[in-house]
């Protein structure tokens, strides 16, 4: 009985010091492990499309850039036939940079509604897109 006894006053002694038992221990760090890999899920994809604006931007910029070129391309000569030949169809990669045209057409407005026009009606409409974004720009361009 005596052995008994000294089981006895050693458990209550263990439980006097307040320590955590094994199996509390375990479930907290199962705990934080499930609330870990959660938290890491959602950073992750955060992180991994926090560039995707950035890139959109440099894509946007670049296809601003085009158009500025054909812009300035316009101003310098001012010739619609011209320019409509130079900025051509479908995928370019030429002086102006990379870009698909998506209209390049001499239209004109009748009853404010857009209409397939001629070289006489002055006014020059292209569209181009970035193809990697599919991001589309476009401008009138009219004979002064």
């Amino acid at each position: 009985m005596m052995a008994s006894q000294q089981g006895l006053s050693y458990c209550r002694r263990a439980k006097a010091q307040g320590g955590f038992s094994l199996i509390e221990v375990i479930i907290t760090l199962l705990v934080g492990a499930i609330l870990a890999l959660v938290l890491a899920s959602a950073l992750g994809s955060s992180f991994t499309n926090s560039s995707l604006p950035l890139f959109r931007l440099q894509k946007t910029m670049a296809l601003q850039q085009v158009m500025e070129n054909i812009h300035a391309d316009y101003a310098a000569h001012g010739d619609l036939a011209l320019l409509k030949t130079t900025v051509g169809t479908g995928t370019q990669n030429n002086g102006y940079g990379v870009y698909t045209v998506i209209s390049n057409k001499y239209i004109k407005f009748v009853n404010n509604v857009q209409a397939d026009g001629t070289v006489s009606d002055g006014v020059l409409k292209i569209s181009i897109q970035d193809p990697s974004t599919g991001i589309i720009l476009t401008e009138l361009f009219v004979s002064w």
